[in-house]
């Protein structure tokens, strides 16, 4: 438990995502593209590609969304096979 005003460390040392936002939002928006069956499937490529297409990113941008969603995809993929388990 913890008292107002104490002070921790690791929360006021923690970083900002404020120039990385539209990632975290590029996730939850390419969330709703998965294929759900017996298992939790992956975000497929063409969505984020499709999905920086639309936006009219350039290619760097597009390179870091495919990169970030496929990190992020596996991280929410490996949680959700661990809450199986």
């Amino acid at each position: 438990m913890f008292d107002a005003g104490q002070h921790v460390p690791a929360i006021e040392q923690r970083p900002t995502i404020t120039g990385y936002a539209w990632l975290w939002e590029a996730f939850i928006e390419l969330n709703t593209c998965r294929q759900n069956g017996m298992s939790v499937g992956t975000i497929p490529w063409t969505a984020v590609q499709h999905y920086a297409e639309v936006l009219k990113f350039n290619e760097e941008e597009t390179w870091m969304l495919h990169d970030v969603i496929r990190y992020l995809d596996d991280l929410f993929i490996k949680h959700h096979t661990q809450k199986k388990t």
